[in-house]
């Protein structure tokens, strides 16, 4: 018997050596790759864990829409607001993953769009009078000119003009895409370029698990702790599912790690707030790591809410608005492009050729011209906190996010479901959101891992473009008045753009990197392009290693029902958002046996 237990154990850490470790072989890590699907169950709760992720960020997200719009914290109206925007992302989250650039990332309202918004509500017209109830508000009374006499705007007008400004911003965003203008600078966006992309994109945001965990430290720690415990120390535990014939072993602590510690904190937290532990001032700041918090949120929203295009009234146009939003619109499409390459590294699969990333850009717009209709105010971009939720949990499967836009839209109609997932305190997601954000900016750094680190160009390269990323926008952040052309719009335009980490940092990773002489392997493009090949390599290697890439390019990002249509007609093959006509991607066309394998 103990020889049969001990021979059980060993085949068990044979197969989670398989799942888990398998560096030396240079496998996949992954449960469950992007075109694979779950069991169900497995599905279920893995969608669950990137909708609490995302929850947090809507709910954000739309109470500073809210704030703008001078709407009072139990209006109606913010609740329309949270599950037009639930109903946006779940809908645009299924477009992406299956149309657009088929990776499976989550889409939800942009924050690149918190700045243009910001500056609207400090317009004297679209100020709140000093009577109402806003004093908590992201945006400040104390910025806000009370002039006599002004006409101010209604909240409905106010929504109409953000929404109509958005279509028009959001319809240049389709333009770039659907013309394939992202895809030749793609040409020039190597490790060098993507890495302090990525890695600002995670820096930028550690503000947001710092805020969320204040009103309860031990609370925040205990969740990310938990993360960590179930990740990394409890990966190999297989836990018996089912029963029977039907009984499987699975890694659930690997699998579903943020569910789980969510779960776990939420309760204890629960008891806490029932047994008296934390403070029932809401004035204080403890008070938000209670579990009836948000408590007014779920009791304002009705149980049935119809989200419909037109609903706030026919969208109208602002000046100033469009402006604001068409820099965000820039801004989002870099960050944009920087999350397609984090996702692709998170799935394991060959970074995204041009057609997709400008398939993926024209999806976005699209989206957000969509949301414009439906009154939601707010673009739609790729959540940065989701795409490394998939190197966390090791499933990369497209099918997941699919199911979870399902979930959204479902959710989005029955308001006071939808409310009821905001409610998770801000300290349990401070703690998830510090392991999250801390991946991402791993993910940017093992960018780097095929290009020269001994090198004094490349670590001058890398460290001006993440320190420029993270200095100017600081630096516009404290002394906002430096920006002062004379023209109110062009300020707006220039403190989005310069107060964007992932611009700045992609804009000077990416000039340097081209400008500065350099060997391909130096840059680290021979391994980028997965050719893998030296000098010794005949041209047949070559030509093999080409199609073998293509192949699985084309298996990725590829749409395999209009293979058809593009043999029956020509105009297919021209259009730049679709995978080219044959096998051979034009990405890798461009570099000739030289470059590929000059030292």
């Amino acid at each position: 018997m103990a020889q049969v237990t001990k021979e059980k154990c060993l085949q068990e850490d044979r197969e989670m050596d398989d799942i888990v470790s398998s560096e030396d072989d240079g496998t996949s890590a992954l449960q469950y790759r992007i075109d694979e699907s779950p069991p169900f169950h497995i599905t279920l709760f893995i969608s669950l864990q990137h909708l609490m992720i995302a929850f947090a960020s809507t709910l954000t997200l739309t109470s500073i829409i809210g704030d703008v719009l001078c709407a009072k914290t139990d209006d109606p109206l913010r609740s329309k607001l949270f599950s037009t925007a639930l109903c946006m992302s779940g809908l645009n989250t299924i477009l992406q993953s299956i149309l657009g650039s088929r990776l499976p990332v989550f889409q939800g309202p942009s924050f690149t769009f918190i700045t243009p918004l910001i500056a609207l509500g400090t317009d004297p017209s679209w100020s709140c009078s000093s009577g109402s109830d806003d004093t908590d508000t992201l945006i400040s009374n104390a910025n806000m000119t009370n002039i006599a006499g002004l006409e101010k705007l209604t909240a409905t007008e106010k929504l109409q003009q953000m929404s109509g400004s958005l279509m028009a911003a959001s319809a240049i965003e389709v333009v770039i895409g659907g013309l394939g203008l992202v895809g030749p600078l793609m040409r020039f966006a190597g490790p060098i370029t993507v890495a302090p992309i990525i890695t600002l994109i995670g820096l930028s945001l550690y503000r947001i698990p710092v805020d969320y965990s204040r009103p309860c430290p031990p609370m925040a720690a205990a969740s990310a702790l938990l993360v960590l415990l179930f990740s990394l120390y409890l990966q190999r535990i297989m836990i018996p599912i089912g029963c029977g014939k039907r009984k499987t072993r699975l890694p659930i602590f690997q699998v579903l790690p943020v569910l789980l510690s969510i779960g776990l904190t939420w309760t204890v937290a629960a008891i806490l707030t029932t047994c008296g532990v934390f403070t029932d001032d809401p004035a204080s700041l403890g008070y938000k790591a209670r579990t009836d918090a948000k408590a007014g949120i779920v009791n304002a929203t009705p149980w049935l809410l119809a989200t419909y295009p037109g609903q706030f009234g026919m969208p109208s146009f602002n000046v100033a608005a469009f402006v604001g939003f068409s820099a965000a619109v820039l801004s989002s499409v870099i960050e944009s492009v920087g999350d397609y390459l984090a996702a692709a590294r998170s799935c394991d699969v060959p970074i995204p050729p041009q057609h997709a990333v400008s398939r993926g850009i024209m999806m976005e717009g699209l989206g957000s011209v969509l949301g414009g209709g439906y009154g939601a105010a707010h673009a739609t971009s790729t959540y940065s906190g989701n795409i490394a939720l998939l190197s966390l949990c090791r499933t990369a499967s497209r099918s997941v996010l699919v199911t979870a836009g399902i979930i959204l839209i479902a959710v989005s109609f029955v308001g006071k479901v939808a409310a009821a997932f905001s409610t998770v305190p801000e300290p349990i997601l401070g703690g998830i959101f510090l392991v999250i954000l801390g991946i991402l900016v791993a993910l940017g750094i093992a960018t780097l891992k095929h290009t020269d680190l001994h090198s004094t160009r490349n670590l001058i390269i890398i460290g001006v473009s993440i320190f420029v990323g993270l200095a100017i926008p600081d630096w516009i952040a404290r002394f906002p008045d430096c920006i002062d052309t004379g023209d109110i719009q062009a300020d707006q335009a220039l403190r989005v753009t310069l107060g964007t980490p992932m611009i700045l940092g992609g804009i000077v990773g990416c000039f340097l990197d081209n400008t500065v002489p350099g060997t391909i392997r130096e840059r680290g493009l021979h391994e980028w392009t997965a050719a893998r090949l030296t000098k010794a390599d005949s041209s047949d290697s070559l030509e093999s290693a080409i199609l073998e890439q293509a192949q699985l390019e084309q298996k990725t990002y590829g749409w395999r029902r209009f293979v058809g249509l593009r043999r029956k007609c020509r105009l297919f093959r021209l259009l730049p958002f679709l995978p080219p006509y044959g096998t051979m991607v034009q990405s890798w066309s461009s570099c000739t046996r030289e470059e590929m394998i000059d030292t």
